[in-house]
């Protein structure tokens, strides 16, 4: 009887665990447009390069945005963490800070950025659907 019931409970600590993984979502999948990470381009050029560099590679205290620095921080963060800490932008200047709309576009160019490749829906700066979306440095094999 206790291995019939060690047995149900690794069963149901199995399906739980492949339900999660599931409902999380990678960023790999296509979660921006092009057009999207055009404009987010854009508005980095002009609210975000002067302290994080025209190359996305940091400047003084103020990190790197692609490649190695971006990877290492965010590997395996929600989309929600990232779109959070980029509503913080600019600490320096509260009134220079961007819409929702303009956040989720400026998180498209970065995602575009780190390699990350476009689909054909926007990313939008809905928090609970951004929760569920997780970025990783390398593609995951699907």
């Amino acid at each position: 009887m206790r291995n019939r019931s060690l047995v149900t409970l690794v069963i149901v600590a199995v399906v739980v665990a492949a339900t999660i993984a599931q409902s999380a979502r990678s960023a790999w999948t296509g979660v921006y447009t092009t057009e999207q990470a055009t404009r987010g381009e854009q508005l980095y050029v002009r609210t975000c390069a002067e302290c994080h560099g025209d190359d996305l590679e940091g400047r003084e205290r103020a990190p790197g945005l692609a490649g190695v620095t971006f990877n290492q921080r965010w590997d395996g963060a929600t989309l929600k963490k990232l779109f959070e800490r980029l509503e913080e932008m600019p600490p320096a200047k509260p009134e220079a800070r961007l819409t929702p709309s303009q956040y989720a576009d400026v998180l498209a160019f970065l995602l575009n950025a780190n390699e990350v490749p476009a689909g054909m829906t926007p990313l939008e700066p809905d928090k609970k659907a951004l929760a569920d979306i997780t970025y990783t440095s390398q593609q995951p094999k699907f």
